[in-house]
């Protein structure tokens, strides 16, 4: 019997890459969701501070992933991070719009202020996500 390819012998553990993520985002969405819903979509524009929620993911990745190395464990948190900042830049991108009307010579400035949350978003959870986990495998070294 093979093993997946997720197995943590042969490379990432992608379950905890993209789980742990999606767990961590699923509350925030729901609670953008109904407080947009009670109408107050700018509740989005905290999503700076959801981007905290990165260090859980780091945290949480670092003590369940089934890697064997550190290394791993560091590329795993890096990438889960990363794809929870891009799950916050989407929603927020797509909540946006919903904040009021954009004039039309807003458009490019709107667009671009989204891709640039992404962006930002990505960079910030990633850096956060990774920072958290070497400090567990620091912790774990010594």
């Amino acid at each position: 019997m093979t093993m997946p390819s997720t197995s943590p012998s042969k490379g990432l553990d992608l379950r905890v890459v993209f789980e742990i993520p999606l767990r961590q985002f699923i509350p925030w969405l729901f609670s953008v969701i109904l407080v947009s819903l009670a109408g107050y979509p700018g509740v989005v524009c905290v999503t700076p501070m959801a981007w905290l929620l990165a260090l859980r993911v780091g945290n949480l990745v670092a003590w369940r992933s089934r890697s064997a190395t550190s290394s791993r464990r560091l590329t795993e948190a890096a990438l889960a991070g990363g794809f929870f900042g891009l799950l916050l830049g989407i929603l927020f991108a797509a909540v946006t719009p919903f904040m009021g009307p954009i004039q039309p010579d807003e458009t490019t400035r709107a667009i671009a202020f989204a891709v640039i949350m992404i962006v930002v978003g990505v960079f910030a959870s990633t850096s956060l996500s990774f920072f958290t986990a070497y400090l567990i495998e620091r912790k774990r070294m010594n």
